[in-house]
């Protein structure tokens, strides 16, 4: 596995295929806009040396916060 961090836009990935409800458009929104400015949200996803765990960071290019950060465990 790769060390570096690859980084991944998400204007780069096929939008979602179902979005028809206002719930939808919300959860999806949360997920790949920022709170502050609606700037699409870059994710980082960073493997971790040693241990079977994949991190994922993502920010945001406009405001340069950091929205989340979460870690998963490979099986």
């Amino acid at each position: 596995m790769n060390n570096d961090a690859l980084l991944l836009n998400l204007k780069s990935i096929k939008k979602f295929e179902k979005i028809e409800t206002h719930q939808q458009q919300s959860f999806v929104a949360v997920h790949c806009k920022c709170a502050l400015c609606t700037s699409e949200l870059i994710l980082n996803i960073i493997p971790q040396e040693n241990i079977l765990e994949i991190k994922e960071e993502a920010h945001c290019p406009q405001c340069n916060l950091r929205m989340r950060s979460k870690a998963y465990t490979l099986q």
